[in-house]
């Protein structure tokens, strides 16, 4: 007997197209037979928009939906984007009490303490934020709970600092990818603002902190981080190009962000240190003071890296080193949502994480069975204006900040200690390779995970051939001595 079909009622918030898009991507690949595709998304393109409309349009069918999340904030604002998509809903998470609607969010922590209640027996339908944390702990206990569902996952990210793949093939939850535009085409498409980014000559000598779990060990980088000429640099910087703009400083531990928000109030800024053991009301006035000018520079090691939706903020001060490229580009991505009077962000980088990771709108190869490596060309096509000290693509016939004219295509960079400089689109791609020719060769074998990146520094550094045989060889015999210890 035919069955007729209804369609679902429109959300209540109007979709741009590219997230039209993804949401029928998604529907297509559920009905090729994916169970839990993986929807990338960049940061600020409205991911939670985009899971609270295919809620809406799961529950017009009688579903059961689940949305995790891991943190009380990102509880909160996936509860008020299913709001204003018209989704009632319930919250699983302290202090709320249970409901039998149709859609829950939950804390991935309170669900998993509490599978064995009946009325978290079922559900069809199962949303991860922040999806990169999925193959982990808790996340993989409650979804091995359902079976069942279907899952959809959704990240800016997905990439973990391990390069653990997210995939069913690396061991991960998900059996497919959509990608939705890259970072410079929703720029471009006024979806998000533009980023200025300015960048120190050389990243700070990082050659003997220890690597723990793939980054760089917390105690020694706040020592590095937290001398009082490098936070009084940032103050001053900060000073120089985004005096009294909202701005986030990230920093490397609770003691570090208080030293650095010390440090600008002694400048005269209003400036406050947060991180997840600040007490919630705290926490929550700190945020909305962003907003309202009440604060100009939050400093914070751990509240604001991922997931949070604070248009406000117009800077960016980084200083915390990393190796993961996804906690980069979460950090970046924070300043980059529009706002009333936010033309760009700025981007004042003292970790020099853009000369490892690229700057905002460079284009990601994402892949579901492991780690995706920057691409670097080994040329330097940049240089740097003699006026204003900005750097930009040498085929600018004009600085893009003063204007000054030049005469000569192949000038080179003059570099000058202790100075940001704005990068412009090639500009990464130059230090990354002044940085293969200068950097103590230690951190760059800590850095170089691929026969790829081993012949990239032996280029740079004019080294034989057969270099990159021994160091793989090398590394061939200490994983074996381990294995056999």
């Amino acid at each position: 007997m035919a069955h007729s079909y209804t369609p679902p009622p429109p959300p209540a918030v109007a979709l741009r197209p590219y997230q039209a898009e993804a949401i029928e991507a998604v529907r297509a690949a559920f009905r090729d037979g994916a169970r839990a595709p993986l929807l990338v998304l960049p940061t600020g393109g409205g991911k939670t928009v985009v899971f609270a409309a295919i809620a809406a349009s799961a529950v017009a069918r009688g579903r059961r939906v689940l949305v995790l999340a891991h943190r009380r904030e990102l509880v909160k604002q996936a509860s008020a984007k299913l709001s204003a998509a018209g989704v009632v809903h319930g919250v699983i998470a302290p202090g709320f009490e249970a409901t039998g609607h149709l859609v829950q969010v939950a804390s991935v922590q309170t669900l998993a303490r509490r599978l064995d209640r009946p009325e978290h027996a079922r559900f069809d339908l199962i949303v991860v934020d922040e999806a990169h944390h999925a193959v982990a702990g808790q996340w993989a206990t409650v979804l091995a709970a359902y079976p069942g569902a279907r899952i959809l996952g959704v990240t800016a990210t997905p990439e973990r600092l391990d390069g653990r793949g997210l995939g069913v093939e690396a061991g991960g939850p998900f059996d497919a990818m959509i990608e939705g535009p890259p970072v410079a085409e929703l720029v471009a498409g006024g979806f998000l603002v533009p980023a200025r980014t300015f960048a120190p000559s050389g990243a700070p000598d990082l050659s003997r902190v220890a690597i723990r779990a793939g980054d760089y060990e917390t105690s020694a980088l706040a020592q590095i981080m937290g001398d009082r000429a490098l936070i009084g640099d940032a103050e001053a910087h900060y000073r120089r190009l985004a005096p009294g703009l909202p701005a986030v400083a990230f920093c490397v531990s609770i003691a570090h962000a208080e030293d650095v928000a010390a440090a600008f109030r002694e400048g005269s800024w209003r400036a406050l240190a947060v991180s997840g053991d600040t007490p919630t009301a705290d926490r929550d006035a700190a945020l909305a003071g962003l907003a309202t000018g009440e604060v100009q520079v939050l400093c914070t090691c751990d509240l604001i890296s991922e997931g949070l939706d604070v248009p406000a903020i117009a800077t960016a001060i980084l200083l915390r080193p990393t190796k993961s490229l996804g906690l980069h580009v979460q950090q970046v991505g924070r300043g980059m949502r529009p706002a009333p009077g936010k033309g760009a962000l700025l981007i004042l980088d003292h970790a020099g994480n853009t000369l490892r990771h690229g700057l905002p709108t460079d284009a990601r190869k994402w892949r579901l069975n492991g780690r995706e490596r920057r691409a670097v060309t080994g040329a330097a096509p940049v240089r740097e204006c003699p006026q204003c000290a900005a750097v930009h693509a040498i085929s600018d016939r004009k600085c893009p900040e003063c204007g000054h004219e030049y005469w000569s295509a192949a000038r080179e960079i003059e570099i000058r200690e202790g100075q940001l400089r704005e990068m412009e689109a090639a500009a990464a791609t130059a230090l990354h390779a002044q940085r293969l020719r200068t950097m103590p060769l230690r951190q760059l074998l800590e850095d170089a995970t691929t026969e790829a990146d081993l012949r990239e520094i032996a280029l740079a550094r004019g080294y034989k051939p057969g270099w990159v045989f021994h160091v793989l060889r090398d590394r061939s015999l200490s994983r074996l001595a381990r294995l056999a210890g």
